[in-house]
């Protein structure tokens, strides 16, 4: 590759930086799957100090580390002037007479190199690659046009994959307002950002936020709506953390282990997973800091958009989880599904975010606070049919998703096919 392409130096420092905030690109702001790009749009006084690469339109962005994963990219138009991680190799000037770019990041994110990135690197759990041995990642250079053939040959099945992840997208979208409207508590937008409020409403709690239409309205309609509204401490046996576990904390390998689970294992939608999750000697856990089938998990710190998420933990596996996690134990009568699909559509609105406290660069929804949440709280009989519903139509997305994924990868072996075994002369 070093024939072919340089890497680019520029950088970025915020002191010259001429406005409050910038658009950053971390390596987990890479979708390995569709290799679609996030940067988030953050304070510049808050800028990590790995936030130093400019990247503009037509960089191909690599992933230094764990270069196996995929997290590779090329920089679009409206990424042009954002700031990546330093832990980003920029791949910028590239010889098009030989290879051109779409091809070249196909190539880069197929096995052929990922196999070759993983080899060159060095580290244990997190391998990691210099800009020296990735130029010396070797890359098959066929014909322009059969470079060009072999991207189109991809464009159907993009065209696919795009449109599942887009169907499944609009599905697990329409959950929120799903339960929000069924319970009538879907507040309206309001763009107003001077409002007024009486003083005996904000003696407890003087934020703008909070206080905002949108969510005085919510609060409203939950305080006099169809249902019983209750706080949420009145339908728990118990809310608490889990524990911490640094490095020096986490099991090695050949002792019997505990996976514990982190925000990572959560997503956006609920779904637990213990995919490439951390474990903790199972030595170290005691009994009652093991998960109980039915609990709600409720990601308490992270970032102000994920602050709120929760699942339920309905897993074979034993696992324990970490203080970043709020393990909520309810009552017979309140159904865990309706439960952690409620906490997730006040995320999704942004109510959680309102609610949060800030610290560190990070959000947080102490135990407290959650305690004096106020929610609606209908019979069990419709609780459980809303739960029914926001699974059914997770599943149904999870099946799209999966079809997507099938879809580009038989795309993608059959691209990595003509590569090895001459079907490219």
């Amino acid at each position: 590759m070093g024939q072919l392409t340089r890497f680019s130096k520029e950088t970025w420092s915020p002191e010259n930086h001429n406005t409050s905030t910038f658009f950053y690109i971390e390596i987990g702001g890479v979708d390995r799957f569709t290799a679609a790009v996030t940067a988030n749009e953050i304070p510049v006084a808050d800028a990590p100090s790995r936030a130093r690469m400019k990247v503009r339109t037509g960089d191909i962005i690599v992933s230094l580390t764990r270069p196996h994963h995929g997290s590779i990219a090329l920089i679009k138009k409206e990424h042009h002037g954002c700031i990546a991680s330093t832990g980003f190799a920029i791949i910028r000037n590239i010889d098009e007479t030989q290879i051109s770019k779409e091809y070249l990041v196909h190539t880069l994110r197929s096995s052929i190199c990922l196999d070759q990135m993983l080899r060159r690197s060095s580290g244990g759990n997190y391998p990691a690659i210099t800009e020296e041995e990735l130029a010396n990642i070797k890359i098959p250079v066929p014909p322009a046009e059969i470079q060009c053939r072999l991207v189109a040959e991809l464009d159907p099945a993009r065209v696919q994959r795009d449109q599942s992840l887009a169907e499944a997208e609009s599905l697990l979208a329409s959950i929120d307002s799903y339960v929000l409207e069924l319970l009538a508590i879907l507040p309206h937008q309001d763009p107003r950002r001077v409002f007024a409020v009486r003083r005996d409403q904000v003696s407890s709690r003087l934020d703008a936020d909070y206080h905002s239409p949108q969510f005085q309205r919510l609060r409203r309609a939950i305080e006099n709506g169809n249902y019983p509204s209750k706080y949420l401490s009145e339908l728990v046996v118990f809310m608490r953390s889990g524990f911490a576990a640094g490095r020096r904390d986490q099991a090695l390998g050949g002792e019997p282990a505990v996976p514990h689970l982190r925000p990572l294992n959560l997503s956006a939608w609920g779904e637990l997973s213990i995919d490439k999750t951390k474990s903790v000697p199972a030595s170290s856990v005691k009994p009652d800091d093991y998960l109980v089938h039915g609990e709600v998990l409720f990601n308490n710190t992270n970032s102000a958009e994920w602050v709120g998420k929760s699942g339920v933990y309905d897993l074979e596996t034993p696992c324990a989880c970490s203080n970043h996690m709020t393990r909520i134990s309810l009552k017979p009568g309140i159904d865990p599904y309706f439960i952690a699909a409620l906490l997730n559509a006040f995320r999704g609105i942004g109510y959680f975010s309102a609610l949060s406290t800030f610290f560190n660069n990070q959000a947080g929804i102490n135990t407290a606070t959650l305690a004096e949440l106020r929610v609606p709280v209908p019979s069990e009989t419709v609780q459980k049919a809303i739960a029914k519903e926001v699974v059914q139509r997770k599943a149904k997305a999870m099946r799209l998703r999966t079809h997507a994924e099938n879809i580009w990868q038989e795309a993608l072996s059959h691209f990595e096919q003509q590569l090895l075994h001459g079907g490219i002369t």
